[in-house]
């Protein structure tokens, strides 16, 4: 008898096209930027047009742009179940960059006619300095299942400005924020404008921007123009400064050491009209310090030691105290502006902390009074001042020659009776501003 055996059905095989991958950055034009060649002089676009040869320079606060292209460049074969997908590797995590080819990817994908392809836009914006990561990962079918293509492309975020920000203390209810933006001309290979500062206050505070007053002329010149449009050349720095004062917040009409101000930010563009932001670090409020230092944009920190000084009335005597003075000066309710040229009064209360009798005399040294001079006497004897704690009151007239924020400082304490010489850290900090 015949016996019949089974035989095992085969599968048709159906052959598909690989698809090829096409990554390039989108971003504005540039004046100068290394080329890989130029288009074709069939190309509809001109000839004369270079074609960048890598993502080119790239800074903290920009937006990343790119855009994926698949293209299944076979004219008779398609390109069966198709998806594209993005990540970005930033040096502390891993971001997932949304896009239009996220709906196929869910549905496994979609089918690719012979010479036609899938594309979309993706973006981020950069917020880390160091090597990104452009993770780019297509999948299609295969007669052998579902094949993956995956590239990467590195580049380097740069910090395009050093911001160094300074924190000054005036009176209960005010601060003075100095920034210094320094166009960083190592990582930025060109210019940069300043389009915007701003700084955003915390809660309960306001911050104003303090421009000095120049003098009063109708018509426009081109250096005041060119002065006023926030254009950085390399290695430039510009100052700006504000003024954080509280408003009806939870604690009205008073800010205290280590009360958190606000950040500064900034938003710059390059030659063409490439945007970028960038922030400051948080920025709190002094006790009986300077807090100074640039910005790093890595930590988040100041990195540079702070100077100790002496500010403000009675609730800074805390900090005064730390020092372990045999004598010490402060000012009593200080201005925080006065106007250049035009004498002011500043009284000061002289506080005896040792346990005798002290003959003094209160100094100001001109050679570090800087933008400031004493009206009449540098010195003035006082008298005999009782210890432990007690003080006396002395008034010296001030004139400022110089505009901007300006330090007192240079005052010493003299023991006539042994001559001993106590100096004394900055007393106060002032806005001085020139006539309307």
């Amino acid at each position: 008898s015949m016996t019949s055996t089974g035989m095992q059905q085969v599968k048709p095989r159906i052959d598909t096209a690989v698809p090829t991958l096409k990554v390039m950055r989108l971003q504005k034009p540039e004046l100068h930027i290394p080329a890989a060649g130029t288009l074709e002089d069939k190309s509809v676009l001109s000839s004369a047009m270079c074609l960048p040869d890598s993502f080119g320079v790239i800074h903290i606060g920009e937006t990343f742009t790119a855009y994926l292209g698949a293209l299944n460049v076979s004219k008779t074969l398609p390109v069966s179940r198709l998806t594209v997908s993005a990540q970005l590797q930033t040096p502390s995590q891993r971001w997932h960059l949304k896009s239009s080819l996220d709906s196929g990817n869910s549905n496994g994908g979609v089918d690719v006619p012979p010479e036609a392809g899938i594309d979309a836009v993706v973006s981020h914006v950069l917020e880390e300095p160091g090597q990104h990561i452009l993770r780019v990962e297509v999948g299609y079918g295969s007669a052998d299942g579902q094949k993956t293509l995956r590239k990467f492309y590195r580049f380097q975020v740069s910090v395009p400005l050093i911001i160094n920000a300074s924190t000054y203390k005036s009176g209960e209810s005010a601060c003075f924020v100095s920034l210094d933006v320094q166009n960083n001309g190592a990582e930025t290979k060109g210019g940069l404008t300043i389009c915007s500062v701003d700084f955003d206050a915390a809660q309960g505070l306001e911050a104003i921007q303090v421009q000095l007053e120049t003098e009063g002329n109708d018509s426009l010149r081109a250096t005041t123009l060119f002065d006023n449009c926030g254009r950085l050349e390399t290695g430039v720095t510009r100052s700006y400064l504000f003024k954080v004062e509280s408003t009806s917040g939870s604690k009205p009409g008073r800010l205290d050491a280590g009360d958190e101000l606000g950040t500064a930010s900034f938003i710059w563009r390059k030659a063409c009209g490439e945007m970028g932001r960038m922030k400051s670090s948080l920025l709190v409020c002094p006790n009986a310090t300077i807090v100074s230092g640039t910005t790093n944009i890595a930590t988040g920190r100041d990195d540079a030691p702070s100077a100790t000084v002496i500010l403000g009335l009675a609730q800074d005597r805390q900090a005064t105290s730390v020092q372990k003075l045999p004598v010490t000066v402060q000012p009593i309710d200080p201005p925080a502006q006065v106007q250049m040229g035009q004498p002011f009064r500043i009284e000061f209360l002289v506080v005896n902390h040792s346990e005798k009798y002290m003959t003094l005399q209160i100094q100001f040294r001109m050679e570090q009074l800087i933008g400031i001079s004493v009206c009449g006497p540098s010195f003035k004897n006082l008298d005999e001042v009782p210890g432990n704690g007690g003080n006396v009151k002395v008034a010296v007239r001030f004139i400022a020659l110089t505009a901007g924020l300006l330090q007192l400082r240079g005052c010493y304490v003299a023991d006539l009776s042994t001559g001993l010489e106590i100096p004394q850290s900055a007393l106060c900090n002032m806005l001085v501003v020139t006539e309307s």
